[in-house]
């Protein structure tokens, strides 16, 4: 595993390649997790027995797209203000960012949105329609994406799909048809312990997580982000969801 990190504690950014020209930015605050977010994992485990009680951390996620054009995937929280930019310059290496899209209007997707704009400042901003207050997050003058909107990149292509599980009211997801991405955005995040920081699924099991457990986690994490599911029927949610996967190619999973 190859991670170059910027910063520590509540700044600290690690970037990884997924594959060729895709790229991770990710933010997890590692040791200390507990006590900057509260010690929630050990209130989760007394409500699902499966939950780890020392998985404190949660993951913010960016993804950076090197092709003839860029495009940058979300910005990561206030807190990480500073070491985003730094993750973000790493990787461009004195190119301009073509494309910055923000899923949702919710400070860990979209709060540097301002900071990103001041740095490249000829980046064309896109983000989902029919909201109020894009100001707040320097989004008052961004390109609104509808459903099947594309952009092309060169030899990758992001088109904007309808999600399934909707965030703020109103959350788009992306899919790149070349790579099989896939970005659902907050559905089916994890919570991890400090040793599980900036490692991909598959390599987790060596840190003793697991399939099974990702599906716990996402239980519980689904109650507490998406809380109107209580009310939602489990066979139509089931069968939205296999649906889903036979539209789409998916091989690359970034939640």
């Amino acid at each position: 595993m190859t991670t170059k990190v910027f910063g520590e504690g509540i700044s600290r950014v690690g970037i990884r390649e997924i594959t060729p020209n895709i790229f991770w930015i990710c933010h997890c605050v590692g040791k200390g997790a507990a006590e900057f977010n509260g010690g929630f994992a050990a209130d989760f485990a007394k409500i699902n027995p499966n939950f780890d009680p020392e998985a404190n951390d949660i993951i913010y996620s960016s993804y950076l797209f090197l092709d003839e054009k860029t495009f940058m995937i979300d910005t990561l929280a206030p807190a990480q203000h500073e070491t985003v930019l730094q993750a973000l310059d790493s990787l461009l290496q004195g190119r301009k960012l073509d494309y910055l899209w923000i899923s949702h209007t919710e400070l860990p997707h979209a709060a540097n949105t301002v900071a990103i704009r001041r740095a490249h400042p000829e980046l064309e901003l896109l983000t989902v329609g029919g909201h109020d207050h894009y100001e707040v997050h320097g989004l008052e003058d961004a390109k609104l994406l509808n459903y099947g909107d594309k952009i092309d990149l060169g030899e990758h292509t992001v088109e904007i799909i309808k999600p399934l599980f909707v965030d703020h009211a109103l959350t788009q997801w992306i899919y790149e048809h070349n790579s099989g991405f896939m970005c659902p955005v907050d559905w089916a995040l994890n919570a991890h312990n400090e040793h599980q920081c900036f490692h991909f699924m598959d390599e987790m099991a060596k840190t003793g997580y697991s399939s099974e457990r990702f599906m716990h986690d996402i239980s519980i994490t689904n109650c507490v982000v998406f809380p109107w599911l209580r009310w939602a029927d489990p066979d139509q949610v089931v069968a939205m969801i296999d649906a889903f996967y036979k539209s789409y190619d998916i091989r690359i999973f970034c939640a």
